[in-house]
């Protein structure tokens, strides 16, 4: 790639650190290959490693590259030292411009790496389904009352109504209530009347010590 600057009367090439081949310099100082490739010739005569470079050219076949120094060494050669110096400081130039890029292109590489260390990498984590708790009510002092009395049934075939007179019977004795007459009188049942008057538990201790029921039902 060629790069033009104004005022000047050369184009520079910049190739890897600004070497630069016959050709190259043909092109950036306007004259024939062959009459550069003179002044090539010319400084081998007093720089040995232009001659070396142009051994080892015609080794390989290929082209030699020649650095800055030697390529101001041979345009002046050819044009004279006020032409090489308007080379030299148009090639000092270039470099100034290609290290301030290099530092920015190395400043935007830093902030890249510490946004990279700072900004904390958030990790996906899937939402979990929340279980709802479901709560059994507990068992009411009725139910428990009739569960011990069927219990006692099914495992003796005592008759229902037998089994709660039964029951209503130990009741008397131990707390002195007849339910059956009391809730007649008020119009309701036997069971309704023991929630009515809070005797619910104590009938429950006495159906369970009745009918040998303390361990059976959990």
């Amino acid at each position: 790639m060629v790069q033009e600057y104004e005022g000047g009367l050369f184009a520079i090439y910049v190739l890897g650190g600004l070497n630069m081949n016959v050709k190259e310099i043909a092109q950036a100082v306007g004259k024939p290959e062959r009459t550069v490739h003179n002044w090539v010739q010319r400084v081998s005569a007093k720089m040995a490693q232009v001659g070396a470079k142009m051994a080892q050219a015609s080794i390989d076949k290929k082209p030699a590259d020649y650095d800055i120094d030697e390529t101001i060494a041979i345009i002046e050669q050819g044009m004279g030292k006020n032409a090489a110096a308007i080379f030299r400081e148009n090639a000092g130039n270039k470099p100034k411009e290609i290290d301030r890029l290099d530092r920015l292109e190395k400043l935007v590489e830093n902030l890249i790496i510490l946004m990279s260390k700072t900004v904390p990498v958030r990790s996906y984590i899937p939402p979990t389904k929340q279980i709802e708790s479901v709560s059994v009510p507990e068992m009411s002092s009725r139910n428990k009352l009739n569960q011990i009395v069927r219990f006692h049934c099914d495992n003796t075939e005592e008759p229902h109504g037998m089994a709660w007179n039964r029951l209503y019977n130990a009741i008397y004795y131990r707390l002195g209530i007849n339910v059956n007459v009391r809730s007649k009188n008020i119009g309701i049942s036997a069971i309704e009347y023991l929630e009515q008057e809070e005797l619910i538990e104590k009938a429950i201790v006495i159906a369970e010590e009745l009918y040998g029921l303390n361990n059976s039902i959990k």
